[in-house]
């Protein structure tokens, strides 16, 4: 059989958080996005506003997904992060029981793994070790006759970890 010209790389992902399953997702799958900060070094009485240099100031990842199961217990257990009244996995009762507290306290791991037998997929797998609803992310709950669709955003936050021969490594996930 003869290679193709071009080898795209594609599959779908299971995802669990907290280890309870995140469903089905849409035909987006899930999106991992990475925003670089830094300072920009662009006010200079010789070349004006232009863009000289800038500082690296670290990078923010994010994972958005939009899943089509609204009952998945990783799914209820996430809107509920910060407080629930019932059992979270089984109920839709967020409460504001923890206001004011640090957000890393509710993350929990997010793993994703390709579900091809041979994938093409990469990579195979994704652990972020302390994701948690992001800030100023919204959720919105369509109340119609229409199928329940739960929007998520999680930001990833950094934790200490060991790849490869690297020691104690900063990073917000791990792939393989």
């Amino acid at each position: 059989m003869a290679a193709g010209l071009v080898v795209p790389i594609s599959g779908p992902y299971i995802g669990t958080w907290n280890g309870a399953d995140l469903g089905t997702q849409n035909d987006d799958g899930f999106v991992l996005i990475g925003t670089y900060q830094g300072q920009e070094i662009n006010a200079s009485d010789a070349y004006g506003m232009t863009l000289v240099e800038a500082i690296y100031r670290g990078l923010n990842w994010r994972l958005r997904f939009k899943g089509l199961e609204f009952n998945k217990g990783g799914i209820l257990n996430a809107i509920q992060a910060f407080g629930a009244s019932g059992n979270a996995a089984t109920t839709f009762t967020p409460t504001l029981a923890n206001v004011g507290d640090r957000m890393s306290k509710f993350a929990q791991s997010l793993v994703l793994n390709s579900i091809l037998a041979n994938p093409p997929t990469m990579p195979d797998t994704l652990t972020a070790l302390s994701a948690v609803p992001a800030p100023q992310s919204s959720f919105e709950l369509l109340m119609t006759s229409k199928m329940r669709e739960a929007p998520m955003e999680f930001v990833l936050l950094p934790y200490s970890a060991v790849v490869s021969s690297a020691n104690n490594i900063s990073t917000a996930f791990t792939t393989a």
